[in-house]
């Protein structure tokens, strides 16, 4: 096991396996949750710092006032306080935090840094939390909650952090308008319920869980969020209306909500919103009368939310239009908006998810579209891009267009929604697919240049960066349906804060918080989490396969409709993106990455298939054929699947009853979902290829029975 995830294990170790079983849990809490200290010692050293918690009113220390007050509660319980306190704020907030914090030190921190320090102050304990902003206030004092939870000493305590990534947004691709066709309050790729924004109830009632999801984004470090789908018209999709004057009010709520925490609202808009709002004749981004409307409507905007953080614009892609209607560049549809928004300090952040079947290899088309116009965008504005070029596979390379455009500002787009990792029916944990991706060294700059360093703005100098998430919540009491998939929500929190700890950590951490602190629990769950990702992988689409699901649903085995991808044949399988015989996105990447891609010996084998079309009989380099490889890999990968419910059953008693049932009940279906892929794709290969498994193994059977 990983040296990380032993000493966290060793850590936060509490007194085993408790002789009670644990009281049944819903998972609303997710990993907030403040169980009182089992270690009777720990319990009363917490204790003398419960005499008060000494904050400043204004509204983010306010909250995070109320979270220590929270955990103290949780933690620590009706034991007799002691004399000692807590006090957070800024350096200048309070004596206590100017005596025991160095002012440079927390200067350095910048305004989300913060340190925690434990010392005496009056003759008396102190715990200090102090931000080099508010918000750093807030972000240090659910740091102290989780030293709290995972059962740290407190009396020496001296810590300091700040984000290494300035900009941590969600996307929620939630509708709010109920539209024709489809569900009330739908979510695009939502797995958890729908939506819980309750628009229609704004703003005369605020539901209490949005209250709570502030509180959750706070938790994540998110310090922006795009509240609404980035698809606003294809369909019959009404998103567009958030811009009407019926719903500025209502956003003005909304805004009201996150600001307490530190978030500021942004809008997912349509580039054709002065045509849908206000019938102007056209949305062409050099008219005049164009310009003045959005000009108009960012002023409106700003007078109700002066905090407002700006535009998404999804355009001229599946079905949502944009500036290349008028002939006109995605540069200058950007432009055109941002500019309407810069006086205020707003953000306009442009989608690069563009592409059109008709005009050849799709992952080719957004480096092609986006590249050349380097240095073109406005200061304000930031292209967002997907991870990888296809569409949130379960493995594709890191898309070539980062790194791509050193003159203007970007942010990278992951899917915390497992939209193509199993949704809410299959345990995926997608730390290590992220990891990769931030490690992964575009060498755009020469070797280091990763793109974790690109998002922290240690790249391209005068830029400025970020990461966004799209979000995997709904109104499901846990949250994310699936109770594990809450590890996800957790592990992009983590890696937007900072990109460097590794997967094994994360998941030991998400394990201590969630489920407590009982070795043989951390353990397996950490284990089960870490594994996953490669086991989903190998059942469904080992090799770089890719989109072999179903369309539409982008959940079922589909692979004799989907040939346009895999392009298997009587021959091989696989797509030849070479420059030398494909359609040339090997030669999108920097050296070395492109004479690596541009060759079968070269190719990392994991994404072979995404940049080769491959015999089945050629040999990787364990010696197995092609073949031989994609149904060893399905079966080994269904393997895993029935371990995780093995592993799981060995923790009967030591999670509470509910949520291992439910945990229990979705790793069985999971089970027979892999069962099914194991069965459509390799049953499909070996009737295409006319090549048998060589072990001769029976496909397995349509089943409902448990494994």
């Amino acid at each position: 096991m990983h040296r990380f995830l032993l000493l966290l294990l060793c850590a936060t170790a509490g007194l085993g396996r408790l002789a009670a079983a644990p009281a049944d849990e819903d998972g609303y809490e997710l990993w907030l949750r403040y169980r009182p200290e089992a270690d009777a010692a720990r319990r009363t050293e917490y204790a003398q710092y419960a005499g008060a918690i000494v904050a400043p009113e204004r509204a983010i220390c306010q909250s995070a006032r109320a979270e220590l007050a929270r955990a103290w509660q949780g933690v620590v319980g009706d034991r007799t306080p002691g004399r000692g306190r807590v006090v957070i704020g800024l350096h200048g907030d309070h004596p206590a935090i100017a005596a025991l914090v160095d002012a440079q030190r927390l200067g350095e921190l910048g305004p989300e840094g913060f340190v925690l320090r434990a010392g005496e102050w009056n003759g008396a304990p102190v715990l200090v939390v102090a931000g080099g902003g508010d918000r750093g206030v807030l972000y240090g004092a659910f740091a102290l909650a989780r030293e709290l939870q995972l059962g740290h000493a407190l009396s020496s305590l001296d810590l300091a952090d700040a984000p290494k990534i300035a900009r941590r947004y969600a996307n929620h691709w939630d509708n709010p308008v109920r539209t024709a066709g489809f569900r009330d309050e739908s979510i695009e790729r939502g797995y958890a319920g729908e939506s819980f924004f309750k628009w229609d109830e704004l703003p005369e009632r605020i539901d209490p869980r949005l209250h709570d999801w502030a509180r959750l984004l706070a938790a994540m470090g998110i310090n922006g969020v795009m509240i609404n789908n980035v698809n606003t018209a294809k369909r019959g999709l009404e998103g567009w209306r958030l811009l009407t004057p019926e719903y500025l009010p209502k956003l003005a709520a909304m805004a009201g909500v996150l600001r307490p925490f530190g978030v500021r609202l942004f809008v997912s808009v349509n580039f054709f919103s002065p045509v849908l709002i206000d019938r102007l004749p056209t949305a062409d981004p050099m008219d005049p009368a164009v310009r003045a409307w959005w000009r108009k409507k960012a002023d409106e905007i700003y007078a109700r939310i002066p905090d407002f953080g700006g535009f998404l614009v999804k355009a001229d892609s599946e079905g949502e239009p944009g500036p290349m209607k008028y002939g006109r560049t995605h540069a200058d549809g950007a432009n055109m908006i941002a500019a309407a928004l810069a006086p205020h300090g707003g953000e306009l952040h442009w989608r690069a998810f563009v592409y059109d079947r008709s005009t050849g290899d799709r992952v080719t088309q957004a480096y092609a579209t986006f590249a050349p116009l380097d240095g073109q965008f406005a200061k304000n504005a930031f292209v967002q891009i997907k991870n990888g070029p296809l569409d949130f596979q379960v493995r594709e390379p890191v898309s070539s267009l980062l790194g791509a455009m050193p003159h203007t500002n970007q942010l990278l787009e992951l899917q915390i929604t497992q939209e193509y990792t199993g949704q809410d029916k299959h345990l995926c944990f997608l730390a290590p697919m992220w990891s990769e991706v931030l490690d992964f060294d575009t060498h755009a700059r020469g070797a280091g240049s990763s793109v974790a360093r690109l998002i922290a703005d240690r790249l391209n100098p005068g830029t400025e960066n970020g990461v966004v998430g799209v979000m995997n919540t709904g109104d499901s009491r846990n949250w994310t349906g699936h109770p594990l998939a809450q590890a996800n929500t957790f592990a992009f929190g983590r890696l937007a804060w900072n990109p460097a700890p590794p997967p094994e950590r994360i998941a030991a951490e998400w394990s201590a918080l969630t489920f407590g602190r009982d070795e043989q629990v951390q353990r397996v769950v950490a284990e089960m989490l870490l594994a996953s990702w490669r086991a989903f992988e190998d059942y469904t689409a080992p090799l770089g396969l890719g989109h072999l699901t179903r369309r539409g649903d982008h959940f079922h085995p589909d692979p004799k409709n989907r040939v346009d991808y895999h392009v298997g044949d009587r021959q091989g399988v696989g797509t030849d993106r070479t420059v030398a015989t494909g359609t040339g996105y090997a030669g999108q990447y920097f050296e070395p990455w492109r004479s690596r891609y541009e060759s079968v010996a070269e190719t990392p084998e994991d994404l072979l298939l995404f940049f080769h079309h491959v015999p089945y009989t050629h040999r990787l380099r364990n010696g197995q054929t092609l073949i031989q490889e994609i149904y060893d890999r399905h079966f080994a990968g269904l393997e895993r699947a029935r371990g995780f419910v093995r592993a799981w059953d060995s923790l009967r008693g030591r999670i509470d009853d509910a949520r291992y049932a439910e945990v229990r009940a979705r790793l069985v279906a999971q089970v027979r979902y892999a069962e099914a892929w194991v069965r459509s794709i390799n049953g499909y290969f070996a009737e295409l290829s006319g090549i048998p498994d060589a072990q001769a193994r029976a496909l397995p059977a349509i089943s409902t029975e448990q494994p």
